[in-house]
């Protein structure tokens, strides 16, 4: 877009929102249960959690007054709409599992008062939230152990030991979690195995244990009432870059203001640009557990942040760079990095530097497929900082070896290990896959098709990953990378190279989403993402499309190709309206923006495109499971009728528009409608734990586009608002 094309962004200030009130109801029916029957099930289950416990040996909760098992409701149900049974019980609500199942705890004494309230159930029929609960069970050593760590175990044939992350119960007090590993730490030496490093926690105080064990030993550590989830110890690690070397004398545009650009940071091996480019990387950092050097790959990475897709500027006279980096290394001279280190390593450069820098590219992975029923520790670990420090982190989607044995694009797509891997699950992040950028012969993938490479979705809990692809290199059937403008990433001292991965197609949309951050009021990089998201490109015709073809789309593609030329600016024939804001639970908004009345006047059909684009930063809580995310916003579009009633405009098919994500992403295309003002209706959901006072932030963007490229609907806008929705760049926006 030219700058004569250009056009500011239209801000939707408080007067254009209606705020209504919200009254949540929930009603129960009676199940009509023989309770005689029903209470005996109960009464049988709690007795099989009691001889559970009988026969644990060397138990590190044996000496605590504290029984954990888990209590099961039935097909329907909901633990956040139920808890309350485990309050008049006087069970704690340790961890959510799925909506039915939860993990619980209680003292010996209130166990035995379970039992005997059961059994008033099971005689009179009294007590009657009973019949909520469909069984009392223990919570076993099969149910602990991830499906991963299982499926490792059902496939070696020569491992004797197994690197492992045992993670607590969660919500026990750190008395208790503080014996309790000193005791699982015996029994760990007592059963041949090692701690690997001292017992660490994450932020929300559940403590993990690193150990290698002997297979033969596995279930009997496993079994411990303490334990949570046992899942092999993922290694991060990033790959040499490299492949055909070939010079560049190259230099930077002498028009660029360097130090007006924005900052991403880049965690990896760390950056060795070329002495002319030095002010580009204007700070070197390493980890302090780091020493010595790292390989190229941090190099390529930061060459993708700055100059995008460099070898489109190859036939130019001077590079033009679009952002500088904080180099971070987080390598040093390691190849590989255990998990817990590696959440070290993050936490400690993100605690330096997110006062100056609100973007962090991570561009390494577990070399495994995340399960998905469980959010992945790293994943949690990423959330927790991005809610802590008001940052972003762009994560790649990672990579697997398919191609090596498969002889089509398409076998690769059916196969599960093509799943995304850790952290790429982290829910308030930006994960990025890659598409093709060129058609090759002899290439698995044609031009803005999947690469062989790139790991898909879902994410966790079915959830679309990734969030947006990217142009990157193509791979052959032969397992070359040819030359393209999408596979030269430059290698230290300022030679070039071309390499794949998603490792350089995260960096791309890093700095896609800088760009947008540099247009953004006050830099708020939540409304930043929903500019990004919101411009993204569909790669596919959307016209008649399935549920399940939107879904399988979703989940290879996200919201689409990142294309910040798309939508850094509005133009003549395409407006977008911005608004930061938040909810609380009992209130939800009606958000007006203007559809102009010369493009309701256009006749034919699909002549206007509307998209919005609505993301949120939840509560998170790792106990909860399933039930992650403690909030959502639904954002629903209303048009104006020929009576000038609001009326649902929906589309039929529910693209990005799922319960319980961190976004609402929808277009929907009109021919014939009413001109004036159309409203978003924002809907704010929760889970138990968020209080009538929490508020909820939301980024929201509405786009308005000509497709007929007929009327200039910004100045049409802007006159029939009369000064309702200014330019950003005329108006002071509030800080949230």
């Amino acid at each position: 877009m030219s700058n004569d094309e250009r056009r500011f962004h239209l801000w939707i200030p408080q007067e254009e929102v209606d705020e209504l009130e919200k009254k949540p109801m929930a009603i129960s029916a009676d199940r009509g249960l023989d309770f005689s029957s029903h209470g005996n099930i109960l009464s049988q289950g709690l007795q099989e959690v009691m001889t559970a416990y009988s026969n644990l040996q060397n138990d590190s909760l044996s000496e605590e007054d504290i029984v954990v098992f888990k209590m099961v409701l039935p097909e329907g149900e909901d633990i956040y709409a139920k808890r309350d049974i485990a309050e008049k019980e006087g069970l704690k609500i340790n961890a959510i599992k799925d909506k039915r199942h939860a993990v619980v705890s209680t003292n010996k004494s209130m166990f035995q008062r379970l039992q005997d309230r059961v059994g008033t159930y099971r005689d009179s029929g009294s007590l009657k939230h009973f019949q909520y609960v469909e069984e009392f069970e223990p919570f076993s050593t099969e149910e602990k152990q991830a499906r991963s760590l299982k499926k490792y175990l059902a496939e070696q044939k020569d491992s004797l030991s197994v690197d492992v992350q045992m993670m607590f119960i969660p919500n026990l007090s750190d008395e208790i979690q503080d014996k309790a590993a000193r005791r699982l730490t015996v029994k760990i030496n007592e059963m041949e195995g090692s701690l690997q490093a001292e017992p660490y926690k994450l932020s929300d105080g559940t403590t993990v244990v690193r150990a290698v064990i002997p297979i033969k030993n596995l279930e009997a550590v496993s079994s411990d009432a303490v334990i949570y989830r046992v899942e092999q110890t993922s290694f991060f690690q990033v790959s040499p870059s490299g492949l055909n070397l070939f010079g560049s004398e190259m230099g930077l545009s002498p028009d660029i203001d360097i130090n007006a650009l924005p900052a991403v940071a880049v965690l990896d091996s760390g950056v060795n640009f070329p002495a002319d480019f030095s002010a580009l990387v204007p700070i070197h950092w390493q980890a302090s557990s780091c020493s010595g050097s790292g390989g190229p790959h941090g190099t390529a990475v930061a060459s993708k942040v700055v100059f995008a897709h460099i070898g489109m500027q190859l036939a130019e006279p001077y590079l033009t760079p679009r952002a500088k980096v904080i180099d971070c290394d987080i390598y040093g001279s390691d190849t590989k990095v255990p998990s817990d280190v590696m959440a070290k390593r993050i936490e400690e450069a993100v605690s330096a530097f997110a006062d100056v820098c609100k973007i962090f590219n991570l561009s390494t992975n577990a070399s495994r497929p995340i399960d998905g029923d469980e959010l992945s520790i790293m994943g949690y670990h990423l959330d927790s900082l991005m809610k802590q420090y008001i940052i972003k982190f762009v994560i790649s989607a990672g990579n697997h070896e398919l191609a090596k044995s498969s002889s089509s694009l398409e076998e690769i797509l059916e196969d599960d290990d093509i799943r995304v891997a850790e952290p790429g699950d982290a829910m308030l992040g930006i994960t990025v896959g890659a598409v093709a950028g060129i058609t090759h012969n002899n290439a698995f993938s044609e031009a803005n098709i999947i690469t062989a490479y790139s790991r898909t979705g879902p994410g966790f809990a079915g959830f679309y990953k990734p969030d947006l692809v990217t142009y990157g290199a193509n791979l052959c059937h032969d397992l070359t990378v040819p030359r393209d403008p999408y596979s030269i990433v430059m290698a230290p001292n300022g030679r070039l190279a071309v390499d794949c991965g998603t490792s350089f197609t995260a960096p791309v949309v890093a700095g896609d989403l800088a760009e947008m951050l540099d247009v953004t009021p006050n830099s708020d990089v939540m409304l930043a993402q929903a500019l990004l998201y919101n411009g993204a490109q569909h790669l596919w015709n959307t016209k008649k499309i399935t549920q399940e073809e939107a879904d399988y789309i979703g989940n290879h593609y996200g919201r689409g190709l990142s294309s910040p030329q798309n939508c850094k600016y509005s133009s003549q024939y395409k407006v977008s309206f911005l608004r930061s804001g938040s909810l609380k639970r009992l209130t939800k908004e009606h958000v007006k923006f203007l559809m102009p009345s010369p493009q309701a006047a256009l006749r034919g059909n699909n002549t206007t495109k509307v998209t919005i684009t609505c993301v949120t930063n939840p509560p998170i809580d790792k106990t909860k499971g399933s039930q992650y995310l403690g909030a959502y916003i639904s954002a629903s579009l209303h048009k104006l009728d020929k009576n000038r009633n609001l009326k649902v405009a929906n589309p039929k098919v529910s693209d990005n528009r799922t319960k319980w994500d961190t976004c609402y992403h929808f277009s929907n295309i009109f021919s014939g409608f009413t001109s004036g003002d159309w409203e978003v209706w924002l809907d704010l959901s929760t889970r138990w734990g968020t209080e009538n006072d929490d508020e909820i932030p939301y980024a929201l963007v509405i786009t308005i586009e000509d497709l007929t490229k007929t009327n200039d609907i910004y100045a049409a806008i802007m006159t029939e608002a009369a000064g309702r929705f200014q330019p950003i760049t005329s108006i002071r926006i509030p800080v949230r």
